[in-house]
């Protein structure tokens, strides 16, 4: 999911890219322009570290990435690396590796004291910052902390069977501003489950293109977690909800939230309604998307007997066909609808999907690929869906989020979808 967005945002900002390597952890992507780091980091829910790399090395069969690299760092070359800072310099190492079948257990440290000894051997005083075993990784937690950015650099080695990487990072994700988004927030109602304002972000973002300014319609607004992200990211969001406690929470969180990051007045909007009438509350309204989490049905502590599962598919697809007929009427030919819908976690990795996707066929809709046939076919870690769904769940969640993005109007790719039981 983080991929599809990060791709999908590079397209609606024009980049040219190409994808140079690809694994469950980082992906290394070659473009035709400089980006801004710091606004596309603030704009993606769903990528913890932005990496400028610098060199590239041919691997021989079995070698460390300590000894492709023993000759490549001198001082000057460190230098350019490194934060300007007059007191103790604090750099880290982290490695990533494109074949999970990788080990290197010592080489960061093998790596941060081959740096550490070029440093002190000009009389720099420096510390080294590692990551905490078995992890090869520095946590973004880790780099704040140490305030490495700052007071020196995280440098990057990237490795895979052929080729190694060499960067440093950028910009790593605010986890603190997240943090204050979510639990911060006035009003919290964890029985209705709410969304995490990183995958908000990450629905937006699926979204594109989309211009600023644009009307955003969460129909199952709840708690407000995408209307808040989608007026932080410059557009004006419409709510509704079945539920007045809803509706009353939106707007104590969305007036906590316009106040404490200095969003402009009148950038929301909202109505108490089904989501199947909402059309009546917005005559004069010119929606853009609809990114919403829809109803997921009752939250479970266990797995639900597959009767019950079947029981609340069947009442939701009724109430999805009735809705998806209701976007026809307030949305433009090829305009988009992001939602995530229930799926519930009968093991580690299977799940039990809502049986039937008609109610998204019949009323004219295209259900898009999130990732190419070609990325999915080449990195088959990649977790789509044969029906083209992303999962996000947590290890603890019984009902996970099944995520799609569909169009209105036809497409020239195919919609035709097996049935998935």
């Amino acid at each position: 999911m983080s991929l599809a967005e990060i791709l999908q945002v590079l397209t609606s900002l024009g980049v040219i890219f190409k994808i140079m390597a690809c694994s469950p952890e980082v992906v290394v992507i070659e473009t035709d322009q400089p980006l801004n780091a710091q606004a596309l980091q603030q704009r993606l829910g769903g990528i913890i570290k932005i990496i400028r790399l610098f060199d590239t090395f041919q691997k021989k069969g079995k070698e460390y990435p300590s000894q492709v690299l023993i000759n490549y760092f001198t001082f000057k070359r460190i230098k350019d690396y490194f934060q300007e800072y007059s007191g103790k310099k604090q750099f880290g190492v982290s490695i990533y590796a494109l074949d999970p079948t990788l080990q290197f257990r010592e080489e960061v440290t093998r790596i941060a004291f081959l740096i550490k000894k070029i440093l002190q051997d000009q009389a720099q005083s420096v510390r080294a910052v590692l990551p905490q075993f078995p992890a090869q990784a520095l946590s973004s937690v880790q780099v704040n902390e140490n305030q490495l950015l700052q007071k020196g650099a995280e440098i990057i080695v990237i490795c895979g069977n052929q080729r190694i990487f060499v960067g440093k990072t950028l910009i790593v994700q605010n986890y603190e501003d997240y943090g204050r988004r979510d639990f911060q927030r006035p009003a919290r109602d964890e029985k209705v489950g709410m969304i995490p304002p990183k995958v908000a972000q990450t629905m937006l973002n699926l979204a594109l293109p989309l211009k600023p300014l644009e009307y955003i319609l969460d129909p199952f607004c709840g708690c407000g977690t995408i209307l808040q992200e989608a007026i932080l990211m410059g557009y004006q969001a419409i709510g509704s909800d079945l539920e007045q406690k809803m509706i009353e929470n939106s707007e104590k969180n969305l007036e906590w939230f316009r106040n404490r990051y200095h969003v402009p007045p009148n950038r929301y909007k909202l109505f108490k309604s089904h989501a199947a009438e909402i059309s009546i509350q917005l005559p004069k309204y010119k929606v853009a998307a609809v990114v919403t989490e829809g109803t997921l049905g009752p939250i479970y502590g266990k797995v639900p007997k597959k009767t019950e599962m079947q029981a609340n598919f069947k009442n939701l697809e009724k109430l999805y066909d009735q809705v998806f007929k209701e976007f026809k009427k307030i949305l433009a030919p090829g305009s988009k609808v992001v939602i995530s819908l229930p799926a519930y976690k009968t093991r580690l990795s299977d799940y039990e999907f809502m049986p039937s996707l008609d109610f998204v066929l019949k009323n004219g809709y295209t259900i898009l690929d999130p990732l190419s046939e070609s990325l999915t076919t080449k990195y088959r870690f990649l977790r789509v869906t044969p029906r083209k769904s992303m999962i996000y769940d947590r290890r603890d969640q019984i009902v996970a989020r099944e995520i799609f993005i569909f169009q209105l109007g036809n497409t020239s790719t195919n919609s035709s979808l097996p049935t998935t039981n």
